[in-house]
């Protein structure tokens, strides 16, 4: 299957300018991370977390005052489909329990992780006294204390970073040059910021379900990247003569037809997923279905203009050695 017959576009001849662009993008997500605006779900921060299905159509300014009154500054937001009568309440550290928090005193982890739980029981004591009308037929509490939530994002960092690692080791020596591996790592620590940046701006929580949507992305990156590099390992081998730009950008257009239909498809179904797969998923598919198209561009625009750049100052023009 042939989408494209015989591309030809300059790709490299452009990488400057994605490369600005790019650039850009990392130090706006970069920026949005660092000025703490990410919202972490309740797996990675301190509180509780309550699903709660409802009777009836919920009204939210009902649940809000029943709650606040025992959990000031608690967030509150619809769940689900709207046939579903579900709210999603987030609570943060308890008010009102007795706890050593509310005298300034200093609490154990053990005294907070306490505090949560009486503030989960209050909230829904206040719902079924104040909201009485509308009870909850079901309901579901998640709550994690303050050195599990900051010990999970410690992970979570490792994590990435030691994927980021491996296979900038393997794709180096694989390719027989660490500029190979560099340059696929690089672009794969790329579009972790920049889907990070974008998380933080439409107002996703970073959850388990996301960090393992980074972490797939970072092997789809990788993946895609290889292939060009793959490609262009086999075209140095055949043109000795030609120069490296040129073999880069030929190798490029030459699996082109194959980064468009498996981008395209991958997309589509990350697409269907995050209109139709529910509230529960849509930070997942949203990463994934943005970062599918990230990747290949960072693929195209980061990764391999970073080999093109290193080889074409290292050896002023002549072929890389593989």
């Amino acid at each position: 299957m042939e989408i494209l017959k015989n591309p030809s576009f300059n790709f490299l001849g452009r990488a400057k300018y994605f490369g600005t662009a790019s650039a850009l993008l990392v130090v706006a997500g970069i920026y949005v991370i660092a000025s703490g605006k990410v919202r972490y779900g309740v797996e990675f921060s301190e509180g509780t977390q309550l699903v709660l299905q409802f009777q009836s159509p919920p009204r939210i300014d009902r649940i809000r005052g029943a709650v606040e009154a025992v959990s000031p500054g608690a967030e509150i937001q619809t769940f689900g489909e709207a046939a579903d009568n579900k709210v999603r309440v987030r609570l943060g550290r308890s008010v009102g329990t007795g706890s050593g928090a509310e005298t300034g005193e200093a609490a154990s982890t053990d005294d907070e992780e306490v505090g949560l739980e009486r503030a989960a029981r209050a909230a829904l004591a206040a719902l079924a006294r104040d909201y009485h009308e509308n009870p909850i037929i079901e309901s579901s509490a998640e709550i994690v204390g303050p050195t599990v939530g900051a010990e999970l994002r410690r992970k979570a960092v490792l994590l990435v970073s030691l994927g980021l690692l491996a296979q900038l080791i393997y794709i180096g020596a694989r390719f027989k040059g660490g500029v190979w591996g560099a340059g696929a790592a690089i672009a794969a620590l790329h579009d972790v910021i920049v889907i990070l940046g974008f998380l933080t701006f439409f107002g996703y929580e970073v959850t388990l379900n996301v960090i393992a949507a980074l972490l797939t992305l970072v092997g789809y990156s990788v993946n895609d990247t290889i292939v060009i590099f793959d490609r262009a390992r086999e075209n140095l081998r055949q043109r000795r003569k030609i120069p490296l730009r040129e073999v880069l950008n030929d190798s490029i257009n030459q699996t082109l037809t194959r980064t468009v239909i498996s981008s395209g498809t991958t997309f589509l179904a990350l697409l269907a997923l995050f209109l139709f797969g529910g509230e529960v998923l849509r930070g997942f598919s949203f990463a994934l279905a943005l970062g599918t198209i990230v990747g290949t561009y960072s693929t195209m625009f980061v990764a391999v203009p970073l080999v093109d750049v290193w080889y074409g100052r290292r050896d002023k023009g002549t072929k890389a050695a593989l």
